[in-house]
């Protein structure tokens, strides 16, 4: 897969409006980076981080994540890795010890040192690839012996739980319902239902993470996961 079929890949599972996906994704960043989460953040992985430490997060969006790594960690570099162009150029000003870069992560190939990065962030981009397995191997010889490697990630649930989730009205069942969106609907239940956190953690112990935490959460369609190395 090259880097453009990459993109034409992330493109379509965006709807085909990367300005609305990027929006969509920026605009929830608070939101999913809230109080609970840096609890999280500073108990299973920043006591890993130290100085000189490389900070990862992959599939970086427009760099928020890696801003606020940046911040928190001034003498370590932080590093977002992004395909979609829609997000490379609308990247925000990040502060000097922080950078993003455009990178392939079906197949990733980046200019990074093996065993120099202490942690590494994967939020939302599990499920958009169409397989994990060489990205989780790649992150396995960039992180140091005892770097952490995070999932946040949509996993699989059944189809009642999913549509009801999206409907939770039953307007599917009682409401006439265009055939566009109920095709779309059903290509993001595929979509989203890639993998099964089992799958996730299967894919991981193969690679040779040792699991620190798995835990299922918004009533079990998504899963956070640490490993670590």
């Amino acid at each position: 897969m090259t880097m453009t079929s990459t993109q034409a890949q992330i493109l379509k599972h965006h709807g085909g409006d990367g300005e609305h996906a990027r929006s969509m994704i920026t605009s929830t960043y608070e939101r999913r980076h809230d109080i609970a989460f840096w609890e999280f953040w500073n108990t299973q992985m920043s006591e890993v981080i130290h100085k000189g430490d490389h900070l990862l997060d992959l599939g970086a969006g427009v760099g928020q994540f890696v801003n606020d790594l940046a911040l928190r960690y001034p003498n370590c570099t932080a590093i977002g890795v992004d395909a979609a162009p829609y997000m490379l150029t609308a990247q925000i000003p990040l502060p000097d010890n922080a950078r993003m870069i455009s990178g392939d992560l079906n197949e990733p190939e980046l200019n990074i040192m093996d065993g120099s990065v202490a942690t590494v962030m994967a939020n939302m981009l599990v499920h958009e690839l169409p397989q994990p397995v060489l990205m989780f191997k790649a992150v396995y010889k960039w992180l140091k012996v005892g770097g952490r490697f995070c999932i946040i990630d949509l996993v699989r649930q059944p189809l009642a739980d999913y549509l009801e989730h999206k409907y939770p009205e039953k307007q599917l069942w009682n409401e006439d319902i265009a055939r566009e969106e109920v095709e779309d609907v059903f290509d993001h239940f595929l979509e989203h239902n890639r993998y099964h956190a089992d799958d996730i953690l299967y894919m991981l112990k193969s690679v040779g993470f040792k699991v620190v935490e798995s835990t299922l959460q918004r009533e079990g369609r998504f899963v956070r996961i640490v490993v670590e190395k």
